[in-house]
């Protein structure tokens, strides 16, 4: 009967991490069905996409890295995780770890021009190849967003 409280809090346990990880996957986007939460375009390419995953489990979706970034700065939501692609592998990375180049150059959905990189070494790389400025998360989430932004795309309204 000892052992009963403790196998009981061992299953709980597991079954809170199963949910916990869970809620640290990033959520299905759908194309041309799902909006950015920041500008409320369409989002039209996965590989400029980035979401955040907050903490009651609910998704927030933007079309481009820059979006996320002011939403971050402006609303300051709790969250889980948040992602972003890999500009070389195009896989979802997590947002906190990342490294972040900004460069007119770069082609994104509302032309802030950030890309994002698994490790600093990588984004070092590109910026030596491509020029641009680097930065940490902390350092996106302290730039001003606005002076980074371009013309934009020519989205259809």
């Amino acid at each position: 009967m000892r052992f009963r409280p403790v196998l009981l809090m061992a299953v709980l346990a597991i079954l809170l991490s199963a949910c916990s990880s869970a809620a640290s996957e990033p959520a299905e986007i759908t194309l041309n069905q799902d909006n950015c939460a920041n500008c409320n375009m369409g989002i039209a390419d996965l590989e400029s996409a980035a979401q955040l995953i907050l903490k009651s489990g609910e998704p927030v979706l933007f079309d481009d890295i820059g979006c996320m970034t002011q939403y971050l700065q402006t609303e300051k939501p709790q969250y889980e995780a948040a992602f972003v692609h890999d500009y070389l592998s195009r896989e979802w990375i997590l947002f906190d770890a990342a490294a972040f180049i900004q460069n007119s150059d770069i082609d994104s959905p509302m032309s802030y021009g950030i890309a994002a990189f698994e490790s600093l070494k990588k984004a070092e790389e590109y910026r030596k190849t491509h020029g641009g400025t680097v930065y940490s998360k902390d350092e996106l989430l302290e730039a001003d967003m606005k002076s980074f932004k371009g013309d934009g795309k020519n989205h259809s309204h």
